[in-house]
């Protein structure tokens, strides 16, 4: 398990005395026994009793440091020009101080931090939020099918789901509320609707504004000048944000349906955002194929929407 610093880096060592050492000696024996790089480590202050050093460094893994005291005085103590009192001691604030431990005790509060992060790390995991999109929901004009189905979906899979007010076509609104949900540390945080090639059709571009590396691959690419479109096409965006996935998800409640069953696996497998998008888009690809032919998509939220299939690039 690799532990933040949160910023407290100095190590202090007490009741050792030195008579013409070599600092630089010193930095390296720690650096090597703490596994890190030698130029991360430097002795920053000595006084007549005590030296510290600091450690730039903003994270360790718990084998690196925890219990490590004894290991690290006897070899601290064992270079020429290093005397240690019959009190010298290792002391430092915040996580650091795991360093005082002994290996058992240390071993005891790693497997504990360890079981606390696993059940941490799957407590967000199954925590769902859901953002409908998009002026016809907001106001009442077609009825939302996707967030019931999503909240009894992931419910039944042991998921907690919060739902939201349908959100504006808005770049700004939508960004901000993708903002909120992952500082709130949703695991799973869905927009439905908003993903199309109309100029109202924002939600990929919100997911861009919090998430620059999203992947957003395309479902379907037009001509230039087809009809009422004015971006290339129709995508999903896909991206995470530590243990957080964001997931532009179209409107069409089929399409929501064949998107949440490959989500459901994912929620275990934690792919990458790239391998998920790939996996969502490849599926809405096929779908398209085989509506091509029947000259209508649904649009928005199950409801039938003419799209005048010629010239579409698959």
């Amino acid at each position: 398990m690799e532990y933040s610093l949160l910023n407290k880096t100095e190590l202090r060592l007490t009741d050792v005395y030195l008579d013409d050492c070599d600092l630089t000696l010193v930095a390296e024996t720690v650096a090597e026994v703490l596994q890190l790089p030698r130029e991360r480590v430097f002795v920053i202050d000595v006084r007549d009793d005590h030296l510290a050093l600091d450690l730039l460094v903003s994270s360790m893994k718990a084998d690196q440091f925890v219990g490590k005291k004894e290991q690290l005085l006897d070899t601290v103590g064992s270079l020429p020009g290093v005397r240690l009192g019959e009190d010298a001691d290792i002391h430092s604030e915040g996580v650091l101080g795991m360093i005082a431990l002994t290996p058992l005790t240390g071993k005891e509060v790693v497997e504990q931090s360890n079981k606390m992060g696993e059940e941490i790390v799957n407590r967000i995991r199954h925590r769902v939020k859901v953002f409908p999109t998009g002026f016809e929901v907001a106001r009442g004009m077609i009825e939302d099918t996707n967030t019931p189905y999503l909240v009894e979906r992931f419910t039944d899979a042991g998921c907690k789901v919060q739902t939201s007010r349908p959100l504006a076509d808005d770049v700004d609104e939508i960004a901000g509320a993708l903002r909120q949900a992952l500082d709130a540390g949703f695991g799973w945080i869905l927009t439905t609707g908003g993903v199309g090639a109309e100029d109202k059709d924002c939600s990929v571009e919100a997911l861009l504004k919090v998430c620059p590396e999203a992947a957003t691959p395309y479902i379907v690419k037009f001509t230039p000048g087809h009809g009422r479109h004015v971006k290339e096409g129709i995508r999903i965006g896909v991206a995470k944000e530590g243990l957080s996935y964001i997931v532009t998800l179209p409107g069409p409640n089929d399409e929501v349906r064949i998107c949440a069953d490959i989500i459901m696996q994912s929620v275990a497998e934690q792919p990458v955002p790239e391998v998920l998008a790939e996996r969502i888009a490849s599926k809405l690809r096929d779908r398209w194929l085989h509506t091509v032919g029947s000259h209508s998509h649904a649009d928005h939220h199950g409801h039938q929407h003419h799209h005048g299939h010629g010239g579409h690039q698959h």
